[in-house]
């Protein structure tokens, strides 16, 4: 699902950018043709060229402007306005079009440095591989020469807002300093901030100020800052995921490596784990007590914790010995086997049916319990989407009760003792997406 858009005034720099954002790990594509922008729905980043470098401003801003304009969700997007790392161009023209654009709430953040390729901005100068812009080779560009070396003047010789400026001194104090800088100027009624940064770490701090800022901001760069901000951007709202949405649990497999990936979960994440008396599933006249004791201790502790689990076991002497439940119960394997399973399926049930939306995604281990949980929701059957690791498989429930959430399923013999780590650490960046 598209998450960020950078617009640049050239296919070079849409490329530049969009490759530092693959590093990532993320999903992106250039869009060369504008007809063809529905082909790149399932990309996260999407980059367009609109070739105006050397246009007249009008012709660079409306170019923008209609870049712009081909998203229709704008405000669920994050937006880069990808500059030449020179300042070549049509900088303050654009950043005009992709405020006025995005909204009258929209502020510009211009970082200018780009440490890898030897940019670095010093008291509002940017310097080359340490010389002075102006004393460079791009002072004799026969389309877009630059004359001057520093930011600002750049900026505000093209520009209509005002401009404010953050200093390197404020910036090297970290984030909380930078962002007290950022809201200072946006009261002051400076519309585009122009930072200074002088290494990667400098903008990782501006990125996670901005963010903290809350302010509604399109990052102005040839690179580097939009990168580490559409990352922090997505992992922060993974997190936001993570508080809102509960992995629930059902887990009817006994075997010891599923005890030990429940352990391992237990000692990274502490989630909540109920272990249910099993052999009062195979009872009639307990099971409904049993099924309602489980459902109960859930929703009654479940606002501190993320992670919710439903096991049959979590000890080796927790395991039933069916020859004995068999004289007891006069049962046999098979169908002690079907009562526990349609047990669990009927706690997991019960559980998103009163907890409701705080259940983002569903994780079931043991194929019979799957099979039972889809039975009990009287689901059509799952769509599926990834594999997680072999054998643990990612989806979404297709119709019934549960349709379209989020769910994984995995065989309990399968993985290692982290398996079930990655599973849930998996859900919580799904949910929701």
């Amino acid at each position: 699902m598209l998450k960020t858009v950078i617009i640049a005034d050239d296919l070079t720099g849409a490329n530049d950018t969009g490759a530092i954002l693959a590093k990532n790990g993320m999903k992106v594509g250039t869009l060369l043709q504008k007809s063809d922008i529905n082909k790149f729905n399932k990309f996260d980043v999407l980059c367009i060229t609109t070739n105006s470098r050397a246009l007249k401003p009008s012709e660079a801003y409306d170019r923008v402007k209609d870049a712009a304009n081909m998203f229709k969700n704008k405000d669920e997007l994050f937006f880069s306005k990808r500059i030449d790392s020179t300042l070549r161009g049509n900088v303050g023209y654009e950043i005009d079009s992709i405020i006025d654009t995005l909204g009258e709430d929209t502020f510009a953040i211009v970082v200018a440095s780009f440490p890898d390729s030897g940019r670095v901005s010093v008291g509002d100068i940017l310097l080359v591989n340490g010389i002075p812009l102006e004393k460079t080779e791009v002072v004799k560009d026969p389309t877009c020469p630059v004359k001057t070396s520093r930011i600002t003047e750049i900026v505000k010789t093209q520009t209509k807002y005002n401009v404010g400026f953050v200093p390197l001194d404020k910036v090297l104090k970290g984030s909380e300093t930078i962002k007290n800088e950022i809201i200072r100027n946006a009261k002051d009624g400076n519309r585009v901030i122009i930072i200074d940064a002088y290494t990667n770490d400098d903008i990782s701090e501006i990125a996670r100020a901005c963010i903290d800022s809350k302010l509604k901001f399109v990052a102005v760069d040839p690179g580097p800052f939009t990168a580490v901000s559409a990352d922090l951007l997505n992992k922060d709202k993974d997190k936001e995921t993570l508080l809102e949405g509960k992995v629930l649990c059902g887990i009817g497999s006994a075997s010891s490596l599923t005890r030990q990936q429940i352990k391992s979960l237990k000692e990274k994440y502490n989630p909540l784990i109920i272990k249910t008396n099993t052999v009062d599933f195979l009872d009639d006249e307990k099971r409904g007590k049993e099924i309602e004791r489980v459902v109960d201790e859930i929703t009654s502790k479940e606002d501190n914790y993320n992670t919710l689990l439903v096991t049959t076991t979590l000890e080796d002497n927790d395991v039933l010995d069916f020859s004995v439940i068999k004289e007891r119960f006069s049962l046999d394997k098979k169908e002690c086997a079907n009562l526990i399973t349609e047990s669990i399926a009927e706690i997991i049930y019960t559980i998103i049916e009163k907890l409701d939306t705080k259940v983002g995604s569903v994780y079931t281990s043991g194929g019979d319990v799957t099979e039972a949980f889809c039975n009990r929701i009287r689901a059509d059957g799952i769509e599926v989407l990834d594999e997680v690791v072999p054998l643990a498989i990612y989806g979404k429930v297709i119709g019934g009760i549960c349709d379209k959430k989020p769910i994984l399923t995995k065989g309990g013999l399968v993985g290692k003792d982290d398996t079930l780590i990655t599973c849930v650490e998996y859900l919580y960046q799904k949910m929701g997406k």
